[in-house]
């Protein structure tokens, strides 16, 4: 009996392992389409401050953002855009109210939002993602050079 439950133990660890050490890293993820898969940070800002408007094919850039983790979006935001997520919620409002854009999308969680890239021709996103999965049809991005905002 006692070496049953050293044996049930040992494959209970074994299976549940990665799940353990499984953590959600924060990324830029862009659908299939396209053609791109480094970028400065300053193209960064501008495609998320709606400067850059179109990919280098000319396609029109669709921007979204997960909400999910509030801390790392603010610390997205900050570091990478320049704003804090409460500006860049007014920076957006008086840009589409003036007509000069239309606002990034925000999802309350990352799997809307990962959808939303999925569906959308042309789309980028931050997103939370567990670092064991990797998202179908659609690219991470690194950053000058880095995948992880983390």
């Amino acid at each position: 009996m006692k070496n049953f439950m050293k044996t049930l133990l040992f494959l209970a660890c074994i299976l549940f392992t990665p799940a353990l050490y499984a953590e959600e890293k924060a990324v830029i993820i862009v659908s299939e389409d396209v053609d791109i898969s480094d970028m400065s940070k300053t193209d960064l800002q501008n495609i998320f401050l709606g400067r850059k408007t179109l990919w280098e094919d000319g396609k029109k850039i669709q921007i979204s953002l997960s909400n999910e983790d509030e801390a790392m979006l603010n610390k997205f935001l900050a570091q990478n855009v320049g704003k804090t997520q409460r500006r860049y919620k007014k920076y957006w409002l008086k840009k589409v109210f003036a007509g000069y854009g239309v606002a990034p999308k925000i999802f309350t969680n990352n799997e809307k939002a990962i959808e939303y890239v999925k569906d959308q021709e042309h789309a980028i996103a931050f997103v939370m993602i567990d670092d064991t999965q990797i998202p179908n049809g659609l690219k991470i991005v690194s950053i000058e050079g880095k995948e992880y905002f983390n």
